[in-house]
């Protein structure tokens, strides 16, 4: 069995992000804006402020009180927006429910959207525009399975989990790897008959230990999205134990998918930052 490790995945790479970082006359900026203060989402920003300063990235996180008026937090992106130093911009997920997440969202400018998440982006990458941003998360996966040499082409492919965050962006990736792709979810019957004769199963369904080796069976690839904490430990969507000797490939909880998530992050930036080079 091969463990994909995103750990060393991101060591690498974090090292190509410092060199580049390191050869450009002005160095990209990242905006973190907050609302509240939810505890994982700190600990997120924290690795994410962390990584920056570890490659020569500014990083800004401004923190909105619980109660902040949507259009005042709107107000806040538009002058992120205009602010010409500022490459990239991010809202900190989840935000309170009150508020509109898909106008705040859609608020960030196409060109500083660094999630991905806005609708322009998103229709950037789902017309096939290789200048799309890629959500963090999807992008991560891929680079897992790339450096690993897990090729997709003419390949069958399962994905547990149908969110724009993670389930419909690997879909698509995975479509343009040439591979087939089948989306599993929630009202998804009988879905052990999809996933046990898939090459690769990826699982985004948000729900621990749920895939077991009965989903599974020999010589498949397996990479876990999912992280919870349960009685003090983290795990995955995919009971690890149980699965790793039957299948060929997997991703640890934690250490898998986790740290190469924030690296994309800073992809993204990079790439942000190449592409308002040549609207100037």
């Amino acid at each position: 069995m091969i463990l994909l490790s995103g750990i060393t995945v991101r060591d690498e790479l974090k090292q190509r992000i410092k060199s580049e970082v390191a050869s450009l006359l002005v160095p990209p900026k990242l905006v973190i804006l907050q609302i509240g203060s939810n505890e994982e989402s700190n600990i997120y920003i924290n690795q994410k402020k962390k990584f920056g300063e570890s490659v020569g990235i500014m990083v800004v996180h401004k923190v909105c009180e619980d109660d902040v008026n949507e259009d005042e937090f709107i107000s806040i992106i538009e002058g992120f927006n205009k602010d010409s130093a500022v490459t990239g911009i991010i809202v900190q997920l989840p935000i309170p429910k009150n508020l509109n997440k898909s106008k705040i969202l859609n608020s960030i400018r196409i060109e500083k959207d660094v999630d991905g998440l806005g609708v322009g982006q998103m229709g950037l990458f789902y017309s096939g525009d290789k200048t799309a941003i890629v959500p963090a998360t999807a992008r991560g996966v891929m680079s897992l399975l790339d450096y690993y040499k897990i090729g997709l082409k003419s390949k069958n492919v399962v994905v547990i989990g149908r969110s724009n965050l993670v389930g419909r962006p690997i879909e698509q990736m995975c479509q343009n790897m040439d591979a087939t792709v089948t989306i599993c979810h929630s009202k998804t019957l009988y879905i052990r008959e999809y996933t046990k004769k898939a090459d690769v199963v990826i699982v985004a369904c948000g729900k621990p230990r749920l895939i077991n080796s009965s989903y599974l069976g020999s010589n498949q690839g397996v990479v876990d999205v999912g992280i919870h904490r349960i009685d003090g430990k983290l795990c995955g969507d995919v009971d690890f134990d149980d699965v790793k000797d039957l299948v060929s490939a997997i991703s640890p909880v934690p250490g898998g998918v986790g740290p190469l998530t924030v690296l994309s992050l800073f992809q993204n930036l990079l790439d942000a930052q190449k592409n308002q080079s040549v609207l100037k």
